[in-house]
């Protein structure tokens, strides 16, 4: 027990998590600090690409074999966090089908974010983990959202909910977040080492320093957020704790079953544990217009994304530390 408040004291004194709490202490103080939209896109975009462009570039060297298991193993959790979070929100918590499907699709994606403040968090204690990691925050992004609209549409009385998935396929999987992802990635495969090297100032030198900015205006978010739930309580959005602990078992079980190292099993359960919030809400708000945004967008980047940050992540790799040895 010591040795995990030890990690999550070091994790929470992190320029990333200083930020995004600096950015609830804005909200909470009713400070007049606000990031203009121009630029929460603009960085946005870079911290997408720089991921895709690492992954790409990593990607280059590994045979597609080598990263099967885990492939695999990724597609499993993030459906089965589908399934459970779907089972769990409509039969336990007794969400509508609309909520509960909403809220299915962004707990069985995954969060860039969280992503990369996992990976900061490797690189900080000199932790080594799987080059082909980012490949597979790519593939469990798109998947988890289009059956959850699926299922929905199957188990929803309205008819004409059943007319036209494919505007639904298009956000999933070439939405802004995925579509940057894979464009990354693709760049980072064939590019020239000497055209990567150019553009590294900004893809890469400058990444953490805009990642914080990004976090600060996601601690303001987060706060504005919860702060617009009706009736907040522990018990109704106990999910929102509950299921990133699930994932990151899971994923710690699953990623030292097919052999991947402490780094790749940190990253594979943080994977499990994330909830989206940027792919996620954009094909949901069409495709499950009456769902409450403020449910799926409050616990997933509120709640969920917080836990994780500050808990999950170190929490993870002393799981995954800790079933190694």
């Amino acid at each position: 027990m010591e040795q995990i408040i030890d990690i999550a004291y070091a994790n929470l004194l992190s320029p990333m998590i200083l930020f995004f709490i600096l950015g609830i202490i804005a909200v909470l103080v009713n400070s007049d600090l606000q990031v203009p939209s121009a630029f929460y896109t603009g960085y946005t975009m870079i911290i997408l690409f720089t991921i895709g462009i690492k992954g790409g570039v990593e990607l280059s060297h590994v045979p597609f074999l080598s990263m099967l298991p885990a492939v695999l193993a990724a597609l499993i959790l993030s459906f089965f966090m589908l399934g459970i979070t779907f089972l769990l929100l409509r039969y336990v918590y007794r969400f509508s089908l609309d909520d509960s499907t909403a809220i299915a699709a962004h707990y069985g994606s995954v969060s860039a974010v969280t992503f990369v403040a996992a990976l900061s968090f490797l690189d900080k204690i000199n932790m080594p983990y799987e080059s082909y990691i980012a490949a597979i925050l790519v593939i469990m992004e798109g998947p988890a959202i289009v059956t959850a609209i699926v299922i929905n549409r199957m188990l929803s009385k309205n008819k004409q909910r059943n007319e036209g998935l494919s505007h639904v396929f298009k956000e999933a999987f070439f939405g802004k977040s995925i579509f940057l992802l894979l464009g990354g990635m693709v760049i980072g495969l064939i590019a020239h080492e000497d055209g990567i090297a150019k553009i590294k100032p900004l893809f890469g030198d400058l990444f953490y320093g805009v990642l914080c900015i990004f976090l600060l205006h996601m601690g303001m978010i987060a706060t504005q957020k919860i702060r617009e739930l009706k009736n907040i309580n522990l018990v109704s959005f106990s999910f929102a704790f509950i299921l990133p602990l699930i994932g990151g078992v899971l994923g710690v079980m699953l990623g030292t079953f097919i052999g991947m190292s402490i780094g790749g099993v940190t990253m594979l359960a943080t994977l499990a544990a994330s909830a989206s919030y940027i792919a996620a809400p954009a094909a949901v708000e069409q495709a499950i217009p009456h769902a409450n945004s403020g449910l799926y967008i409050g616990s997933a980047l509120g709640l969920t994304l917080p836990f994780n940050l500050i808990v999950g992540i170190p929490l993870y790799f002393w799981l995954a530390n800790t079933i190694a040895s």
